[in-house]
């Protein structure tokens, strides 16, 4: 992460930066998709479990450029990794075992899910979105590979909805996460200056009105522990909920916390199954929030959030909990509120802060964190974007 430095015009970049690199490495003229990475503002571990969300895109995109092969073998290319993943034929669809070029199984897969292609293909891949930081930079590759597919070999545009379907099956079947639909579907929908509720359930979205740039900010303090949602504990955390919902006979969307208390639940069980319930109801209270314009009301949630997280789901760590403690100190004083955003166990947090109150915001939280794990966590100021947005060969 740069410490609060904002490029002139990510998108541009983003585009412009993968169909050089791309010309460079293949000496051809790419289609470019590029998509965005999110915070997930509220509304945590229940998009799996028929829950309500609301992620926004940031200004922080991948981009992926993609022409048919010149010489009869598939290669994808991570250009910010200095990796490369090549194969005879047609992008494979099987994933790839080799532990150092796994990277590629985030291509493969949605090419796979998208119904795959018969020819070979060059692809490069470039982001800077920051991976493991709880921003959802694989989301974003995945996103932007399927409408910079669809771009090169001719097809209609995908809808927002397919594109994230197609990322999600390559998570699932591919990178052996199984997660939710809620980061495909920001990076793909998402539009500037708003969140995007998206009901998990049916699938339905639209976009929520946020308040004005210089009456809220979001800062992005990076707790410096990398995550990997496919080593594990994301798995347990589903596994744990979807005991209870078959205990239960229905989904935890319909269900109350009374309705936990049975002794063929299992404690551990409960506990998380009671962070679902109570997380779904937190993510219409924050909508309530943002209409009526009430930041600190907000951020009242969103430390709620992180109690839970912390408490009953588990997939803190002290350095996000230490970066929530620092900014709750600051309520009143400068600071709305914070949690840890994204699937946990690492990652990252949101402080939403006055921006003319940014840089003494900023030093304090940095300052309690080192004076704690004697290191300053790096931190970025996001605004909001748009979703997938592409420009097809030759246009660039």
């Amino acid at each position: 992460m740069n410490s609060g430095n904002q490029e002139p015009d990510p998108i541009e970049n983003a585009s412009d930066r993968a169909a050089e690199l791309f010309r460079r490495r293949f000496g051809d003229d790419p289609a470019v998709a590029h998509a965005p990475g999110r915070v997930n503002l509220i509304g945590e571990h229940v998009d799996y479990l028929d829950g309500i969300v609301l992620p926004m895109a940031i200004d922080r995109r991948a981009a992926v450029a993609i022409a048919p092969s010149r010489d009869g073998a598939t290669t994808i290319t991570a250009a910010d990794l200095s990796l490369e993943y090549r194969a005879d034929g047609p992008p494979s669809s099987s994933p790839e075992k080799s532990t150092d070029l796994r990277f590629a199984n985030h291509v493969l897969g949605v090419i796979a899910a998208s119904g795959g292609v018969d020819v070979p293909l060059s692809i490069l891949v470039t982001s800077d979105v920051p991976p493991g930081a709880g921003v959802s930079s694989s989301a974003a590759i995945e996103v932007a590979t399927g409408a910079a597919l669809a771009a090169c070999m001719g097809r209609e545009h995908p809808d927002p909805l397919r594109l994230a379907l197609d990322a999600r099956q390559a998570e699932h079947d591919f990178v052996g996460t199984p997660c939710g639909i809620m980061d495909m579907l920001v990076s793909a929908a998402a539009e500037p200056g708003a969140a995007l509720r998206i009901d998990c359930r049916d699938l339905g979205f639209r976009s929520i009105p946020l308040p004005h740039e210089d009456r809220l900010g979001f800062m992005l303090v990076d707790s410096g522990v990398t995550h990997r949602l496919s080593d594990g504990g994301y798995a347990d955390r589903r596994a744990a909920c979807e005991r209870v919902v078959a205990t239960l006979g229905h989904s935890l969307r319909d269900a109350e916390i009374e309705d936990l208390d049975r002794p063929d639940i299992d404690p551990v069980d409960r506990r998380r199954a009671k962070h679902v319930i109570e997380e779904i109801r937190r993510v219409d209270a924050a909508i309530d929030a943002l209409l009526a314009d009430d930041p600190d009301a907000l951020g009242s949630i969103l430390l709620e959030g992180h109690s839970s997280l912390r408490d009953l789901f588990e997939v803190s760590v002290p350095e996000l909990d230490t970066i929530v403690e620092s900014a709750a100190s600051l309520l009143g004083d400068g600071c709305f509120g914070a949690r840890m955003t994204g699937g946990g166990f690492g990652g990252s947090a949101i402080v939403l802060h006055e921006p003319d109150r940014l840089e003494s915001v900023r030093d304090r939280i940095e300052s309690d964190f080192s004076d704690r794990f004697g290191r300053r966590p790096e931190s970025m100021i996001v605004r909001t974007s748009r979703g997938v947005l592409v420009k097809p060969r030759g246009r660039h």
